[in-house]
């Protein structure tokens, strides 16, 4: 079985203060015996267009192991922002983008939202909303009118609500064939009710953080997963949802 963190981060973040390094990423990976990753700038890169370079070059110096999610601030101008998320899907290899709620500050209903979308949509490749923290924006609800004016997009929620918020990201999922939840930072009841209410075929394994992952595998061993429903959560949900080769 193959273990694919669906949520992970490269680079520097000026919002939360953090840093991931190649050295962290290529250490936890081997750490946490992780077989895929899902590799996305921070909300808070100073220049992130260059850590969509770096990104690229970890996959291709580690094929099949890293993957890029593209993540930029969608409050510019719609061509610029589409010329860089087309650059990194169409040239770089990338399987997803991003819509950071609280990192860039924009509601899912906004219309620079709507650039993030469509583009998702027109490039053929699933959409991360951050979920939880940073209320309202990061309400999960918000993301139901668009889940339903892109019904062919995959959409990921990142964090799944963050915990306190699990239940609007459980409903989101009910209303909205398209949505898929990320369980980063959620509480393992929590995720064993999603899991067992919505299926292994639409919730995911996710870090977000280095640090987090040992964290999070021990939450997905304490909830007793087995067979098929360990198998889709920790990996095959992600890897079919972001169209990953075999590891």
């Amino acid at each position: 079985m193959a273990i694919v963190d669906s949520h992970a981060h490269l680079g520097p973040c000026r919002v939360f203060g953090l840093n991931n390094t190649v050295d962290m990423l290529l250490e936890y990976v081997e750490q946490n015996e992780i077989d895929q990753s899902v590799v996305q700038p921070f909300p808070g890169a100073p220049d992130p267009r260059k850590v969509h370079d770096d990104i690229a070059r970890l996959a291709s110096d580690h094929p099949r192991r890293f993957f890029g999610l593209a993540s930029m601030n969608p409050h510019t101008d719609p061509d610029v922002y589409f010329k860089e998320i087309e650059r990194c899907v169409r040239e770089l290899n990338f399987v997803a983008v991003k819509l950071h709620t609280i990192g860039h500050a924009v509601s899912p209903l906004s219309q620079d939202a709507d650039a993030v979308f469509q583009a998702a949509r027109d490039l053929g490749v699933p959409i991360m909303v951050h979920t939880g923290t940073g209320i309202p924006f990061a309400s999960p609800a918000l993301v139901i009118p668009k889940a339903r004016e892109y019904p062919s997009v995959p959409i990921i929620l990142a964090h799944a609500g963050y915990a306190i918020y699990t239940m609007d990201a459980y409903v989101t999922a009910t209303e909205c064939p398209n949505v898929y939840l990320e369980t980063s930072w959620c509480t393992p009841h929590v995720i064993k009710f999603v899991i067992d209410k919505l299926g292994a075929d639409r919730v995911m394994f996710g870090s977000d953080l280095c640090v987090n992952a040992p964290v999070e595998m021990a939450k997905a061993r304490a909830i007793g997963l087995e067979g098929e429903q360990k198998d889709k959560y920790l990996g095959i949900t992600a890897a079919k949802v972001y169209k990953l080769p075999d590891p």
